[in-house]
């Protein structure tokens, strides 16, 4: 009799060939293999699925696989198929030009046992490159992971406004069940889809555990998207998550969230500080969410936090003190 699946492993794939190799070796290599993996090609062009097939027949791997197939439709549909397919008890999204520690789905099930079968579990990373060397990173690594070992989603939801822990989709595992339950699915055809998934799902969990190890590498990309499209490319999909997550935040009325709404906010239009347009689409959303958004913050910075704010000059002077660091 097949013993039941704990963790489904969504993966799309789109145009990866000189990574997929990798990211396919840190599964086979897992130390626990109570788990499956879902492929979605997501009609690549290169070829990427040729060596998947090949690396997978080549190996003995012990746990199941699915590939899945749909003409491209990009990232959030391919992600929203995979939780179709899904049956495990708890969902991952890795994207397909990263990679996981061999020790990635053991961690993960023991934390599972040890805390009772927590909605949700975070975990920390560390960054490399294109080669897989390792490169210094000062993204989401907040002290969170060093504190606590289990959190409210009130907790999450405050780190998360702080740029303690990544907003990326890759940087928790969850139950399907809290998935499904509240028909949660990625924004298909928009860019920053992990903006206003990941702070639902977060909500939603009631119980959350924090593991401080580095268990995810995300591989930095030189010739991202961000830096070969201008403004115009992104400033509708920006506002687009932006006010789903308000609309979310509206119904549930709790200040992490409208914390975590500020600061897209905040980084949105940092990432863009010459555009005006932007900023006047965004305004009305930072009157809303202002008292929300300076509440979380320490005492000593909340002055510099309010002029940040609250005007345009602003948004430009943080850009220059921050930097681009934020994925």
């Amino acid at each position: 009799m097949k013993k039941n699946v704990l963790l489904s492993i969504i993966v799309p794939i789109y145009n990866v060939e000189k990574y997929i190799g990798s990211l396919v070796n840190s599964l086979v290599k897992q130390t626990n293999k109570n788990f499956e993996v879902i492929f979605i090609d997501d009609g690549s062009t290169d070829e990427s699925m040729q060596i998947l097939k090949e690396i997978m027949a080549g190996s003995e791997q012990e746990f199941s696989v699915k590939l899945l197939q749909q003409v491209n439709q990009g990232l959030s549909s391919a992600r929203n198929i995979g939780i179709l397919n899904a049956t495990g008890e708890y969902i991952f999204f890795l994207d397909s030009d990263d990679e996981i520690e061999i020790n990635f789905v053991e961690t993960i099930l023991t934390s599972c046992y040890k805390y009772s079968q927590p909605d949700t579990l975070i975990f920390d990373y560390s960054s490399i490159d294109e080669f897989g060397n390792a490169l210094d990173s000062n993204y989401g690594h907040g002290s969170i992971y060093r504190q606590k070992d289990l959190c409210t989603s009130e907790q999450i939801l405050t780190a998360l406004s702080k740029d303690e822990i990544p907003i990326t989709a890759w940087s928790f595992v969850t139950k399907r069940s809290v998935i499904e339950k509240h028909d949660l699915l990625f924004s298909v055809g928009k860019k920053f889809e992990d903006n206003n998934f990941t702070p639902k799902v977060f909500y939603f969990s009631k119980n959350i555990v924090v593991i401080s190890l580095r268990l995810y590498r995300y591989r930095k990309r030189s010739g991202s998207i961000m830096s070969n499209h201008p403004e115009k490319f992104f400033s509708d999909d920006a506002i687009f998550v932006i006010y789903d997550l308000l609309d979310f935040y509206d119904q549930y009325k709790i200040r992490e969230l409208g914390a975590v709404v500020g600061k897209l906010v905040v980084t949105t239009l940092a990432s863009f500080p010459d555009s005006k347009k932007l900023y006047n689409e965004l305004n009305p959303i930072r009157k809303k969410v202002f008292k929300d958004y300076i509440s979380i913050e320490k005492r000593h910075t909340k002055r510099i936090k309010m002029y940040v704010f609250s005007s345009y000059v602003g948004y430009k002077l943080y850009r220059l003190v921050k930097g681009k660091h934020w994925k």
